[in-house]
């Protein structure tokens, strides 16, 4: 049996499960700006699960304990809206993503993945000689909400798996930064956080080298 993951393309690409060919795939409401706690678990039908939580029988008798109804229906209602507005949606973010993108490159940054396909709304990149979760914090105080490594191991010190397994170096894959964009943001966001990324590494640099 193949369980794919599939919380971060919710929303972001239209996802097919029988073209998938797996047996089962899971997505989280809050991905698509619905309520948190909130999650799907598609099964091919095929396939008999064990309940872990036993008792009234709930959810077809998968997970018992009372439903929480708001958090489903909300969850149905931003699938609803994520379907209608994907188009807009993807054109939208990968515009801001690839100016952005511009931007870094500019800045001396590593985008890591720029030529392949990828979802439209995050970037990931690195700086030489400046660290990730130094740069996060920084960044925080300027107002930015960004992050080091993926989403579900944030507080991890670890570099990341995926940028080690594409063959990123353990020292650049350290100084990594994740960017994730919304329907909400424009160019003139894109081009201020690009201007506080300069900055903050200018400025951790000239430490730096204060330092040595």
């Amino acid at each position: 049996w193949v369980h794919s993951d599939a919380v971060q393309a919710l929303g972001k690409i239209p996802i097919d499960f029988e073209r998938l060919g797996v047996h089962a795939l899971t997505v989280s409401a809050h991905k698509l700006r619905g309520p948190k706690g909130a999650g799907a678990l598609v099964l091919d039908k095929r396939i008999e699960l064990k309940p872990l939580l036993h008792g009234g029988g709930h959810e077809a008798g998968m997970r018992s304990g009372t439903e929480n109804v708001p958090a489903i229906v909300g969850f149905g209602a931003a699938c609803e809206l994520a379907i209608d507005r994907l188009g807009a949606y993807v054109a939208h973010t990968a515009r801001l993503r690839d100016l952005l993108d511009a931007r870094l490159v500019e800045l001396g940054a590593r985008v890591f993945g720029r030529a392949a396909p990828r979802i439209a709304n995050t970037t990931y990149f690195a700086l030489d000689g400046i660290d990730g979760e130094t740069l996060v914090i920084e960044l925080d105080r300027s107002g930015y909400g960004v992050a080091s490594g993926s989403a579900c191991s944030s507080k991890s010190t670890e570099p990341s798996a995926t940028l080690l397994a594409m063959g990123v170096a353990p020292e650049v894959a350290r100084g990594s930064v994740r960017v994730s964009l919304g329907p909400d943001n424009d160019e003139l966001q894109i081009r201020e956080f690009a201007g506080a990324v300069a900055a903050v590494a200018g400025r951790l640099r000239r430490l730096t080298a204060m330092a040595v």
